[in-house]
């Protein structure tokens, strides 16, 4: 496990060196946001990495990767000692003199704000990331094969990253072609494989492991910076644990309903159920995807997007910094990169994280702070979307996105099957976000205002009638406007304004796709919601699961009575117990009780099936320049055995990978994989050369995934066109002359 102990020490190094940097442009908030740290650091080095790359002005490599993680941690010891400094010269109190004066306040204005949160969050944000990391380790060292499901994908991107000099990367998959995806994530997991000096199969397994604990790390951090700002220091961290268990750990309802209506053993737990609640769509949650194991960009993005987020509250509770300039321009431009690198680690982030952005300066602009600054705010707004564009310009150029548009939903689900689904799916959110509603409701419901509710049930009432399918579409449209009209109340405090912007969010992301979706390649077919279901529902989870804590901070305020809180306590009690349910039976059924022996291993079932494809990974690995072509059977997506493993495992592109991942990321196969199966059972070494030619291909592998496919029919003619490089367990590597 020495692997996992260099990725952690690497984590740490970037995490420490940009801890300062976060004291700097999260400054305002409670605890300043230090425990961000380790995401606002390696997002700091994956852009500098990327965008060297994109530019071809730094290569990518390891000196250079070692560079920029150098510069991060330089820049941050330089913030580190500018605000000790500040801290003495506090301590000293104001001098005599008008120079001494001078700069005093200049290095007055360096210290950081006397905020007692500082330290405790940081030290437990640490604790909380070293112990999620040692046991996400252990965790997925029980499943550690690199296959099924998209794991090859995510595999596939991770190594292309690292063969890359400049971006975007080839595509591994489609020979000829570079990656046309949001690859930037991969990216930042890839830096740290490289310089861990892990091999990839073990790294990937490894950068499951981190990326569970940043996201735990992350939640944790926000999560009791938004319980402080709400109630103070006190219980803050504990707040934060609870954040992390009810977002990152717990399961849905559906998990505990699989339970009841199948019994049996836990070993024959059906784990996987549960992500697919509603039909024809995917409706993941984080326990869920760590399970899985898949590096997906959605999962990717998640402690991005608490960084994100972490800017957003900040306005809420602050407004944005407009002065001194220097500071000013800094967080600007922290706040625009952390809002820009989503787009490109997961597009789907990038809307709804600005949208909560946009809605936490309008609460700000309610708020009577803001009243001598307001078109200050606007400008600031504006400038950070078009900043946070700015900065990943090279992405938006070289991008293309698949989709093809927006459509309208046409089918009405009928407001009893949706509402099951919602149940099952957000049950163990609902009572706890459902408070703030009640307590909304409880507060506008006085003389005067009773019409506004009458009106507002009678609409409701009409449109269940009228149309009954339609009937959730005006449920949810009621619970966003009181959510956004709670967000403009004036005399709300800025900390329940935070909560109302995430429920906000999040119900509207909610909304979103009962009414419209994204036209992709499912479009026509029965799947053609499912990604927008699976893409936003996931950003609700998490918004949702952050307002939770939120309405939590206020629960004694808003139910004086102990009776009243006590029935509340039950309900979502009960929810919270079902939800425990999916990570103890889902994660035994997983882990097939845990009777294998841990390894970070990820080529362990190729090595059983077919040592020699081993032998010829590494092979390729070690030998081949980047950019070189292999040749290697097609098979169907979601093979059960090795098709694309070639190209999965050293990053080398090929002629046709997974065709229907390469048709959702734009590109037509055409002939190609008949090209393949002609290149491989022709004995005429005329045509086989004009093929090889084509698709410039440098090697050529016929392992018994081949033989299978084609026979050894065309087998002789490689020996005339090339020579064998490696012969290992039947399968054989041909360098091409």
């Amino acid at each position: 496990m020495t692997e996992a102990l260099r990725f952690w020490a690497l984590m740490e190094l970037i995490g420490l060196g940009a801890a300062p940097l976060a004291g700097v442009v999260l400054a305002r908030l409670p605890g300043a946001g230090l425990g961000l740290g380790k995401v606002l650091g390696l997002g700091l080095v994956t852009w500098l990495v990327w965008m060297g790359g994109a530019t071809t002005l730094v290569p990518y490599g390891t000196y250079s990767a070692a560079l920029w993680i150098a510069l991060v941690c330089a820049v941050g010891l330089l913030a580190f000692v500018r605000g000790w400094e500040g801290r003495r010269a506090v301590a000293r109190g104001v001098p005599r003199g008008w120079l001494a004066r001078r700069r005093w306040r200049r290095l007055a204005a360096r210290a950081p704000e006397p905020d007692p949160l500082r330290t405790r969050l940081f030290w437990a944000a640490e604790a909380v990331f070293t112990v999620t990391f040692a046991a996400a380790v252990l965790l997925v060292a029980f499943s550690p094969d690199v296959w099924l499901t998209e794991k090859p994908m995510d595999m596939a991107f991770l190594n292309a990253a690292n063969r890359a000099e400049t971006f975007p990367p080839e595509d591994p998959w489609f020979a000829g072609a570079d990656l046309n995806y949001y690859y930037l994530g991969h990216l930042a997991m890839a830096v740290l494989v490289k310089l861990g000096d892990l091999p990839p199969d073990e790294g990937y397994n490894v950068a499951v492991a981190a990326l569970l604990a940043l996201t735990a790390t992350a939640v944790f951090t926000l999560a009791a910076t938004l319980w402080a700002a709400a109630r103070g220091p006190q219980r803050a961290v504990r707040a934060g644990l609870g954040a992390v268990a009810l977002i990152v750990v717990l399961g849905n309802l559906e998990g505990a309903r699989l339970l009841v209506a199948d019994g049996g053993p836990l070993r024959d737990y059906d784990w996987f159920a549960a992500s697919r609640v509603i039909d024809d769509a995917i409706t993941e949650f984080p326990w869920f995807s760590f399970l899985l194991g898949d590096l997906h960009a959605h999962v990717l993005a998640v402690p991005f997007t608490m960084l994100a987020l972490a800017f957003a509250l900040q306005i809420v509770l602050d407004g944005p910094r407009l002065e001194p300039r220097g500071r000013a321009i800094a967080e600007l431009v922290a706040a625009a990169l952390s809002l820009g690198l989503l787009y490109a680690i997961n597009a789907w982030s990038y809307p709804v994280t600005a949208a909560v952005l946009a809605l936490a300066v309008v609460g700000w602009l309610r708020d009577w702070r803001s009243r001598p600054e307001r078109p200050a705010v606007v400008r600031w707004l504006l400038a950070t979307l078009a900043c946070s564009a700015l900065l990943m310009l090279p992405f938006h150029l070289s991008f293309d996105p698949a989709a093809t548009g927006i459509g309208l939903v046409e089918d009405g689900r009928g407001f009893a099957g949706w509402l099951r689904d919602m149940v099952l799916a957000f049950g163990s959110l609902a009572a706890l976000v459902g408070l703030a509603y009640l307590r909304r409701l409880a507060g506008t419901l006085r003389p005067g205002r009773n019409a506004v509710w009458i009106a507002v049930g009678a609409v409701f009432a009409g449109s269940l009638l009228a149309a009954l399918d339609y009937a959730h579409v005006g449920l949810l449209a009621v619970l966003a406007a009181v959510a956004v009209a709670a967000v403009v109340s004036v005399p709300l405090p800025s900390g329940l304004r935070a909560t109302w912007v995430l429920i906000a969010v999040g119900v509207a992301c909610l909304l979103g796709p009962e009414l419209l979706y994204v036209r992709d390649e499912f479009d026509g077919g029965p799947l053609y919601r499912m990604n927008t279901i699976f893409k936003l529902h996931y950003q609700a989870w998490l918004l949702l699961g952050l307002a939770a804590i939120g309405a939590v901070a206020w629960r004694r305020t808003w139910l004086a009575r102990r009776a009243a809180r006590w029935a509340v306590g039950a309900v979502a009690g009960a929810g919270l117990l079902a939800a425990a349910v999916y990570p103890v039976a889902g994660t035994y059924a997983r882990k097939a009780g845990f009777e294998r022996t841990p390894t970070l291993d990820g080529l362990g079932w190729l090595r059983d099936r077919a040592p020699g494809d081993v032998a010829a990974i590494d092979w390729l690995d070690d030998h081949a320049p980047a950019g070189a072509v292999v040749l290697e059977s097609v098979g169907d997506d979601y093979s059960a055995f090795g098709h694309g493993r070639i190209s999965t495992f050293t990053g080398l592109p090929t002629v046709l990978g997974w065709p229907g991942h390469e048709l959702q990321w734009g590109h037509e196969a055409g002939s190609r994989r008949d090209d393949v199966a002609t290149l491989y059972e022709t004995t005429s070494v005329a045509r086989a050369r004009e093929l090889l030619e084509r698709y410039a291909i440098r090697y050529v592998v016929v392992g018994p995934l081949e033989r299978t496919d084609h026979g050894d029919t065309g087998v002789a003619k490689w020996d005339v066109l090339g020579r064998r490089v490696l012969e290992r367990d039947d399968t054989i590597v041909w360098a091409l002359e």
